[in-house]
């Protein structure tokens, strides 16, 4: 497909996603996304009701309790988007736009489902690769890759709540010099209640909170410290989907509190809201089509810098593009 038209297409969806990128010129650890629970396409139990957000996993019953003991899956995704503010920058940087190409590899498992008096436990593990090009604008420099790791119990409460909890491993890398820029450890729990508001209509709430025990080289050389990134957060988001046969249309808004504690980030809070529009084209159970696209911004105060008056790292930030996205079960 021409590339011209790709982004054409990219630039009549832009409505919003949560991202990346940081004051200084590099990605933003803080908000990669990253994968930390299994893909809801291999945990959905039909396909007209897959692929949604992976903060959507849980909503449906899993499929693994239908089958063996122990089942494992895998997917391939790739995106093609258009930024507006990839530095998610409130600076002279913030008139950058670029392309991005993001290509991600997951495989992970279930186990044994537990059963109890009022709920069913399931154990997952999982592991991803991320590659993240920038297309444009000189930035191909910032090129990075992504690996995460998780480990996550699930239980599905007879209630109609989906509880979950686990620990999730993920490290960034500059492709230009293979040197690893951030790695955390991030424990979580999150809660998730999903409803029907008709017959082809479903609505999900979901609460999630945890600490991200990061460790990253400083951008204050009067900081002799690793933990400047290290930050609590919680999550709110609702999210709607609506189901024409093969067509997924998933409209999301989110808010995140995020509260740093060391170096120059001590006693910094950032209030990030997202708004997300995802529309999908299930080819078959293995294969779908998307386009995408969103706008965030974060409200930021405290620290050093920002209390000298030096920066902020206030932004505003709207992409979109179209994804291909392969998985299967075995």
């Amino acid at each position: 497909m021409n590339t011209k038209y790709i982004k054409l297409i990219a630039l009549f969806a832009t409505l919003p996603t949560l991202l990346f990128a940081q004051q200084s010129a590099k990605p933003d650890a803080t908000l990669t996304e990253r994968g930390n629970q299994p893909p809801s396409a291999v945990t959905a139990e039909g396909t007209d009701k897959t692929n949604v957000d992976t903060s959507d996993a849980g909503a449906q019953r899993p499929i693994f309790l239908k089958t063996e003991n122990i089942s494992a899956f895998a997917g391939l995704d790739t995106k093609y988007l258009y930024r507006n503010n990839p530095l998610s920058s409130s600076d002279k940087l913030s008139f950058i736009e670029t392309a991005m190409w993001m290509n991600t590899a997951y495989a992970g498992a279930s186990f044994e489902a537990v059963e109890t008096d009022n709920s069913v436990i399931i154990p997952y593990v999982g592991a991803s690769y991320t590659s993240t090009e920038y297309l444009q604008s000189g930035l191909d420099g910032l090129d990075f890759t992504s690996t995460s790791a998780y480990a996550m119990l699930l239980a599905q409460h007879s209630s109609g709540w989906t509880f979950r909890t686990g620990v999730s491993y993920a490290m960034d890398s500059s492709q230009l010099s293979s040197d690893e820029t951030y790695k955390e450890f991030y424990p979580y729990i999150g809660a998730m209640k999903s409803h029907s508001l008709g017959d082809s209509v479903i609505g999900a709430l979901d609460i999630s909170g945890g600490l991200h025990m990061s460790d990253s080289d400083s951008f204050d050389s009067s900081y002799n410290g690793n933990r400047e990134l290290q930050n609590v957060d919680t999550t709110a988001a609702y999210s709607l989907r609506f189901i024409f046969e093969k067509i997924v249309i998933s409209p999301r808004y989110g808010i995140t509190y995020k509260k740093y504690f060391y170096g120059p980030n001590d006693n910094r809070d950032d209030l990030l809201h997202s708004v997300n529009l995802k529309i999908d084209y299930i080819v078959n159970e293995n294969l779908n089509i998307s386009i995408f696209g969103g706008y965030s911004n974060r409200d930021s105060s405290g620290g050093t810098y920002q209390d000298a008056g030096i920066l902020s790292y206030d932004f505003e930030s709207a992409d979109g593009g179209i994804a291909l996205g392969l998985n299967t079960t075995f």
